[in-house]
């Protein structure tokens, strides 16, 4: 099992996010049109979730202005 340490700075706001709206990863994977192992892996950095980000950032109400890597977004 992965520590929330392993999240992308990204990752680690929709985390935060997802608690304070009492959401959890498989009704943001449903909203976003995805999977919940998909959100689990651009959360973590294993894939680079282009067109999901800013799915995931409007669903959630929070900004997408870092790639899941945590470099800032051109």
């Amino acid at each position: 099992m992965r520590r929330n340490s392993d999240l992308t700075p990204f990752g680690r706001r929709v985390k935060i996010r997802l608690l304070e709206l009492d959401m959890d990863a498989r009704e943001l994977a449903e909203a976003v049109g995805t999977s919940p192992v998909q959100i689990s892996r651009i959360l973590h950095g294993k894939r680079p979730g282009r067109e999901q980000i800013p799915k995931i950032a409007d669903v959630l109400g929070i900004p997408d202005g870092e790639e899941p890597d945590g470099r800032t977004a051109p």
